[in-house]
């Protein structure tokens, strides 16, 4: 057994992303001393609010997505085994979760929660998109997970095939993991036993304050220790994934053309009829692949990637994105400073894409570029200012004052202040 204890250093701190881009990534597991995003008071919050709905039991098709395992198995209907509001801490919860359970092994897993609370969102975002500024921004979305867990061994990550990198914060309690190079070949059944050591099975131990990484080509079992909270980032990094993407986006469009008709296609194929005769098989087949054709090589696919990626790219990789706020009156005298980053992209003639916190719209090109240096770059303008840059007519400054309520409900701008009429 390999024990890797690369670069673990003794306080908490940012992360130097280019150091880790440049040792690191892609190329082997490592264990570093870094600050976490977001904190536990937050993450018990987050839990809380993620959790209620899954009281009553398993829901489907929603997100967050929450999952408690106990001993051998999950339970589809946990109930008071979840957090809720009447437990005030993190603490609370698991010493009242250790007593009913009677101190069998738990693990609660909270999928994509971030989407609930934008400060959140925006801080683990914040803290992403200083590594991929290193090693290039993702193409498909990042999955953030919530992990709670004690005295539990989790074998997921050992009997799937990998395809994602993988980031944990330890916020509480220790965690370790271990890694199988699936390059050396299929792993051994042994690789799930913790307990056992096994040569080309490397072992990662961290602590609260401590950040593992390993590539997207480990399995990997996990264990969490006694009250053990962790922060996971799932990075897509196979290249099979971008063409499934692509894939399922092609049959969309292939699908929309054909006037979202609903019903199975059953071809007409036995006796009395022939493969390639009017309305057989093979002609389906053949339009079928015509549509395809037309849709590969259309405007609206490559419109619809650009789009995608504009949003992703504001989003650093973290879908899905939380929901606009609520809008305020905007007025003229109403002053105002840009707070989130606009990710502008060409779309067409005339036309430009603007993407805010995950949410893209589009715009003139001309209007666009007015706007965006009437904004400034974090300094404090007033709402006439951005009007006068724009035109000041009744019609543009209702286009205006339009555009700065949509960037002010995406969170792309902020209000300093507001004059009493």
């Amino acid at each position: 057994m390999t024990t890797l204890t690369h670069e673990v250093r003794r306080a908490p701190d940012d992360v130097d992303w280019a150091l880790f881009g440049q040792r690191y990534w892609d190329r082997r597991p490592t264990r570093l001393g870094a600050r976490p995003p977001v904190g536990l008071d937050r993450i018990h919050a987050l839990t809380v609010q993620s959790c209620a709905p899954f009281r009553a039991g398993t829901r489907f098709w929603v997100m967050p997505d929450v999952r408690f395992l106990v001993g051998d198995g999950r339970l589809r209907a946990p109930g008071t085994l979840l957090p809720d509001t009447t437990d005030r801490t993190l603490d609370d919860y698991l010493d009242r979760l250790d007593a009913e359970v009677a101190g069998e092994g738990h693990l609660l897993t909270v999928h994509q929660p971030l989407l609930l609370d934008f400060a959140l969102w925006s801080a683990v975002r914040d803290t992403i998109r200083g590594l991929w500024r290193v090693v290039g921004w993702p193409n498909l979305p990042v999955e953030a997970q919530v992990l709670i867990g004690d005295r539990f061994t989790q074998h997921a990550g050992a009997t799937e095939a990998p395809t994602h990198a993988a980031l944990t914060w330890v916020l509480r309690g220790r965690m370790d993991v271990r890694l199988w190079d699936e390059r050396g070949g299929p792993p051994p059944a042994a690789v799930a036993d913790p307990d056992r050591d096994l040569d080309g099975v490397h072992h990662l131990s961290a602590g609260a304050g401590e950040l593992l990484y390993w590539p997207g080509d480990r399995r990997h079992v996990d264990t969490y220790r006694e009250g053990c909270v962790a922060l996971r980032l799932r990075i897509p990094v196979d290249r099979r994934l971008p063409f499934t993407a692509l894939r399922d986006l092609l049959a969309e469009l292939v699908h929309g053309r054909q006037g979202n008709d609903e019903t199975v296609p059953y071809f007409p194929f036995g006796p009395g009829s022939r493969v390639d005769e009017q309305g057989g098989v093979l002609p389906h087949l053949i339009a079928l692949g015509d549509e395809l054709r037309t849709v590969v090589d259309s405007e609206q696919l490559r419109r619809m990637l650009r789009v995608r990626w504009a949003a992703l790219r504001s989003a650093a990789g973290l879908e899905p994105i939380p929901v606009p706020r609520e809008g305020i009156p905007m007025i003229r005298r109403t002053r105002i400073r840009r707070s989130g980053e606009i990710v502008r992209m060409p779309d067409g003639p005339g036309r430009e894409v603007w993407a805010v916190n995950g949410n893209v719209f589009t715009l003139p090109a001309a209007a666009s570029d007015r706007a965006f240096a009437a904004l400034r770059d974090g300094e404090e303008t007033g709402v006439a200012d951005v009007c006068r840059a724009l035109g000041d007519d009744d019609t543009n400054g209702k286009s205006v004052l339009a555009l700065l309520d949509k960037l002010y409900r995406l969170r792309g701008i902020d209000v300093v202040e507001v004059p009493v009429r």
